[in-house]
């Protein structure tokens, strides 16, 4: 089960097109919650979604059986079913848009930081120099 509801969780993200969920906040589980209702017509308590993302608990069949129906599946059953040779189906009207959250390579960081502290002691040298 640990494993089809990491493939969930995988296609819900790649539907959204959001940032990595592990950056994701309250804010974020409170507008997926929106948009499950919207798509499926079914209420998904933010806070479960957030237990959910982070530990995979899961509260109740119905809870998988709607975030399955969020992906265009009919029910958490027929996700397992189609899933178990791992076929990924994602329908086009489903796929929502949400800014994507740039992530900066830590080489770049590092690199920024480097140059940051030679461009400080340039100024130093300078300022030194010219008094």
């Amino acid at each position: 089960m640990n494993r089809h509801t990491n493939n969930l969780k995988q296609q819900i993200e790649r539907v959204l097109r959001w940032e990595q969920s592990s950056h994701w906040r309250s804010r974020d589980f409170v507008q997926l919650s929106e948009l499950i209702r919207k798509h499926t017509h079914r209420l998904v308590d933010a806070q479960e979604l957030q237990l959910f993302w982070q530990s995979s608990v899961v509260l109740s069949a119905s809870f998988l059986d709607t975030l399955a129906q969020f992906v265009d599946y009919d029910d958490w059953d027929n996700f397992c079913t189609r899933n178990f040779y791992g076929t990924v189906e994602v329908d086009e009207e489903t796929e929502m848009l949400h800014a994507p959250m740039w992530e900066i390579p830590t080489r770049w960081v590092i690199a920024i930081c480097w140059f940051s502290v030679l461009a400080s002691l340039a100024v130093t040298i300078l300022l030194i120099w010219k008094h």
